[in-house]
């Protein structure tokens, strides 16, 4: 195939980039396994990604562009100051491109906040809450915990009004602490807040939130934040609820294939990933370059060297995209949830389970039902005080 014919497909909705591996500091729950690297991606091979993915058809809207897989701020500048020129040539002037950075917020400075509101770059901070929880996890390679270079990241930010959003781990020692990070961040005033859960993926083969006898502190510790981010009318968000709000509102439980749709994660191409040395993968962002017995690093092709049609014709693309297709179906058969998440996310499903094809997950149990489990309750309380 040529890059002038097209992928069959819904569209791209997320190119993630990663400019390194590198990664400045060391946390103890990381899943990337490169993270000492110090290559970066070059001009030439990110031409060549932004060119075989518009060539292959998929950009059906503005293109999201996020850079991640390492700390994107460890190179410098004069980097992205090349690289958002080399995508503004090679995208033209009619196609719409956003960025986004996802950073541990250490290396920020006022130079940086520059650029970023230049280009109007979203940025997301990766943050715990209070030191005493940061620090347990988000160390530097000499061990010593990063929460006070990350605040003078999150100070600067503030003081150059640059509009970001946090990320918050919840591993076991959190689970006792909600008031103690919610007043943190309320403290700091910081105003969009996600909680990932530690997770079983990649190099992170284990998780303090695995043993059953945590699954009631993570449901407590949810309802209380649920408690915070009503209470502060709109003071502080927190992503899952009002990504659950959000799922009620508009998710359509008669039908199957409208759920599906919603997954860009279950789907090919609805997130394409690159890598700095130009190779290619889909589904969930956390496959890049992850390793598997069964599928080796989840790489489906190079953009120096194939188009994004070739994937299609990748053995182990086939073999990822049908176990995922199965686990899938599996969940439309066996879960009430499934019209508001389309099928999980494949690389939990992998990582925790040993296959695609495969049901319930943490990441299931923690950031879906969890927290629309807690919305449908407030609601249904709420109605009936109506009455």
């Amino acid at each position: 195939m040529t890059g002038r014919e097209k992928v069959r497909g819904e569209g791209i909705d997320l190119l993630i980039l990663q400019p390194t591996p590198f990664c400045n500091i060391d946390c103890d729950y990381c899943y990337l396994s490169s993270r000492s690297s110090t290559k970066r991606l070059a001009p030439a091979t990110l031409r060549a990604a932004l060119t075989k993915v518009l060539a292959s058809g998929l950009v059906q809207g503005p293109l999201s562009i996020v850079w991640h897989a390492g700390e994107p701020l460890a190179l410098p500048l004069a980097f992205y100051e090349e690289a958002f020129a080399v995508i503004a040539s090679a995208v033209g002037g009619d196609q719409e491109v956003s960025h986004s950075i996802q950073t541990n917020a250490t290396l920020v400075n006022d130079r940086w906040c520059r650029f970023i509101r230049q280009h109007q770059v979203k940025i997301g901070v990766s943050l715990d809450g209070p030191a005493f929880l940061h620090d347990a996890h988000r160390r530097d390679r000499r061990g010593k915990g990063t929460h006070a270079r990350v605040m003078a990241g999150v100070k600067c930010l503030q003081a150059n009004d640059v509009p970001f959003h946090v990320i918050a781990v919840i591993t076991a020692q959190a689970l006792g602490h909600p008031d103690e990070v919610m007043e943190f961040f309320l403290e700091h005033g910081i105003r969009n807040v996600g909680f990932n859960i530690e997770e079983l993926e990649g190099t992170h083969g284990e998780s303090t939130l695995t043993a059953p006898a945590h699954r009631q502190a993570v449901l407590a510790f949810l309802r209380r934040v649920y408690e915070y981010h009503c209470a502060a009318n709109g003071a502080i968000r927190v992503r899952e609820f009002d990504r659950a709000y959000q799922a009620i509102a508009t998710a359509d439980v008669g039908s199957s294939t409208a759920a599906k749709t919603a997954n860009d994660q279950v789907r090919p191409f609805g997130i394409v990933s690159i890598d700095c040395d130009g190779n290619l993968s889909t589904f969930s962002p956390e496959l890049l370059g992850a390793r598997s017995p069964q599928f080796g690093n989840f790489l489906f092709g190079n953009v120096n060297q194939v188009d994004l049609a070739d994937v299609l014709l990748h053995p182990v693309f086939r073999e990822v995209a049908n176990e995922i297709a199965t686990g899938v179906e599996l969940c439309s058969r066996s879960c009430e949830y499934f019209p508001f998440c389309g099928g999980g996310a494949p690389s939990n499903k992998y990582f925790e389970n040993g296959t695609f094809a495969s049901t319930e997950t943490m990441y299931c149990r923690y950031v879906i039902k969890a927290p629309l489990d807690i919305v449908l309750a407030d609601l249904e309380r709420s109605l009936s005080l109506a009455h």
